[in-house]
């Protein structure tokens, strides 16, 4: 006879009956899905990523870059018609000012940029697309957080995996629905606040000088400069290798040969030699500001008139075979930027280092503004006669302040050319040799030996991978940075009365203000792989549907037997079942 007992076997243990689907498939099933069943995957593992957050000081009271950087919000991308209080990702190629404007106004609360890597060679058309941006977002503040996603495999996946999700928006009611519950997010999580101001925003110039023949106050001098700092939109992400480590790499070549020229009394121009590292050249050229203040005050309590001849500034001379002389006010022919001006002009036409289109753009000074395009207005305005030596004919280029702006693209044999028609032109002018039949000072004992174990190609190589190393962005060069350090050391190694000199904003109206957390190691940025919010609703009706069905059928399992008892064909049905698949049947005495 059949008992009781064989029925519950049957019905609970075997796999092959409702309540054995309930009771043991069922929750299999739902404990394999993240596994086996992708549309209702749970969660996957948390991904990590580098990201690069917008750069953000104050410049005159005003504000400029990002002012938050907290970031925890579901990503989708850029074209997404459903972007309100979500993070956009999109392609540096696809965003344009104009778009940029769109999302804003779409109310989505960050935006993450992927760009290609600073090791990599930026295409023409990748500049461009910069450009533009660069110029807008660098002149205004951004009220959300903007980060910067350097191209990688692993960006690549993320970005892919996130686009081929399909916008649902414009399908049926239940597509839209299905898709709502079925769809994988991914949630981005940055864990920095807002940044507060720093106390201690300062700058550092470093200056030293040659001293020339004869009674140090009594000659005139020549000042060199070159800022040596950089700009782009965030801060990881910049290298400034044309604009403007090339200039500073001038101004280092220029020091070790001219400390060679003066070493001997017979060799020493009637010329002090001055040079300035300039701190703050992007921020409308700080550092020769704090130098010319300081200059007209010495002058005023010694009641001495001003004794510069020429200011020389060397900004971005790493590329093609132009060179642009920038002057405020063309000078005459007997001044001493009007000699440099003829000399490089004869120079270039003879192709003496090499072909050299050379030529003077004049620019007049706008004092209707507190900022000037180029670094020798700064001094124009103080009676100081000066121009800058650049390849760019306009200081409007995308390149001056960029992070397109990388290493690659300097030519080490552009930074050479200029530095021979610079140095040449200087040479001559010092030591009153214009005549370019005349020979000037022995250029192969100039050139050996400079006190270096390196040839020319190898110090200007080496010097420029270090500069590019490390990002130089003005808020990053503190006391200790190994720029500023390395800037000091090799300027008491080859010049006199070195100095370092601290540049502090004014504390009832800063001219600059930087904030806390800036680095160039850039944010820990979290991915995490989710589900829509209603899939946790549609998952706690399934839960409660199958607690519900679970609960009846024990709440009533004396009833349910006693209709399988009665029911004779589903009966043998579970008695042929079992001996099919392996069940036992119990003997009876």
């Amino acid at each position: 006879m059949f008992e009781v007992n064989d029925i519950f076997d049957t019905i609970l243990f075997r796999t092959t009956t409702l309540t054995g689907f309930v009771f043991y498939w069922l929750p299999i099933i739902c404990i394999l899905s993240p596994t086996y069943l992708s549309p209702f995957a749970f969660v996957d593992s948390t991904q990590e990523f580098k990201a690069y957050r917008m750069v953000q000081f104050d410049l005159y009271g005003q504000a400029y870059g990002s002012r938050q950087a907290f970031v925890s919000s579901e990503v989708r991308l850029w074209s997404n018609t459903n972007l309100n209080r979500k993070a956009a990702l999109i392609r540096l190629e696809k965003l344009t000012i104009e778009r940029f404007r769109s999302l804003i106004s779409k109310g989505i609360n960050s935006l993450f940029v992927v760009t290609p890597t600073t090791n990599s060679q930026w295409t023409g058309e990748q500049k461009s697309d910069i450009c533009d941006l660069e110029t807008i977002l660098l002149g205004e503040s951004v009220p959300i957080p903007v980060y910067f996603l350097p191209e990688t495999q692993q960006t690549n996946d993320l970005y892919k995996s996130i686009e081929s999700r399909r916008d649902s928006t414009k399908d049926s009611a239940l597509a839209v629905l299905y898709d709502m519950i079925t769809a994988d997010g991914y949630q981005l999580s940055v864990n920095t606040g807002k940044y507060s101001q720093r106390t201690d925003s300062v700058l550092y110039n470093i200056a030293g000088k040659l001293i020339g023949h004869g009674i140090e106050e009594r000659l005139p001098k020549i000042l060199l400069v070159a800022h040596y700092d950089a700009l782009g939109l965030a801060n990881g992400l910049i290298q400034g290798a044309d604009s403007n480590a090339s200039g500073v790499l001038i101004l280092l070549k220029l020091i070790r040969l001219f400390s060679k020229l003066y070493a001997k009394q017979t060799t020493r121009a009637k010329y002090n030699l001055h040079f300035l590292f300039a701190a703050g050249g992007k921020l409308n050229y700080q550092g020769s500001k704090k130098w010319i203040d300081d200059y007209h005050d010495q002058k005023h309590q010694q009641q001495l008139p001003n004794d510069i001849d020429v200011v020389i500034c060397l900004d971005s001379l790493g590329q093609s075979n132009e060179l642009f002389m920038h002057v405020s006010k063309p000078p005459k022919e007997t001044q001493p930027a009007g000699i440099l001006r003829e000399l490089l002009t004869q120079l270039s036409e003879k192709s003496t280092y090499g072909p050299l289109n050379f030529e003077q753009v004049h620019k007049k000074i706008l004092k209707t503004t507190d900022f000037v395009a180029w670094e020798h207005e700064k001094y124009s305005w103080s009676k100081l006669p000066g121009f800058t030596f650049s390849r760019l004919n306009s200081s409007k280029s995308c390149s001056h302040s960029s992070i397109s702006d990388v290493r690659n693209d300097v030519e080490l044999a552009s930074i050479e050319r200029n530095y021979q028609y610079i140095s040449d032109a200087l040479i001559r002018l010092i030591f009153n040799k214009t005549d370019l039949n005349l020979s000037i000072i022995d250029r192969t004992y100039l050139l050996s030996n400079q006190q270096s174990d390196y040839d020319q190609i190898s110090f200007t190589k080496q010097w420029l991978t270090f500069l590019t190393n490390y990002s130089r962005s003005p808020s990053l060069l503190t006391k200790t940075h190994p720029i500023v350090v390395a800037l000091e050391q090799y300027a008491h190694r080859y010049l006199t009365n070195v100095a370092k000199t601290t540049i502090r904003p004014s504390k009832k109206d800063p001219e600059f203000v930087f904030f806390d957390g800036d680095d160039d190691q850039g944010r820990q940025l979290y991915v995490y792989r989710i589900k829509p919010a209603i899939f946790d609703l549609v998952l706690a009706i399934f839960i409660a549907a199958y607690l519900g069905i679970v609960y009846v059928m024990t709440a009533h399992w004396s009833f349910i037997l006693n209709i399988l008892i009665h029911y004779k064909p589903l009966t043998k049905t579970f008695l042929s079942s079992s001996t099919q698949y392996g069940g036992y049947k119990r003997k009876t005495n």
